[in-house]
């Protein structure tokens, strides 16, 4: 099952040069703390996966937010 969703907190991903953490709180742009190169995420293109508990395993649902 597909569902669009709406990025309301946190996004902790990677910077792509170094591979330091990166938060994005709402935010689109950032520069990284480490190599200083300016980091860019699409909110509307972030894909969440959600894995119930160990009963309903083969019960995935996947939202992508294109």
């Amino acid at each position: 099952m597909k569902a669009k969703a709406k990025v309301i907190g946190l996004v902790i991903t990677s910077c792509p040069c170094c591979g330091n953490p990166i938060n994005f709180d709402r935010q689109v742009t950032k520069i990284c703390a480490y190599c200083e190169e300016v980091v860019h995420i699409d909110l509307d293109k972030v894909e969440v996966s959600l894995h119930g508990p160990v009963a309903t395993e083969n019960k995935r649902m996947k939202i992508s937010m294109n």
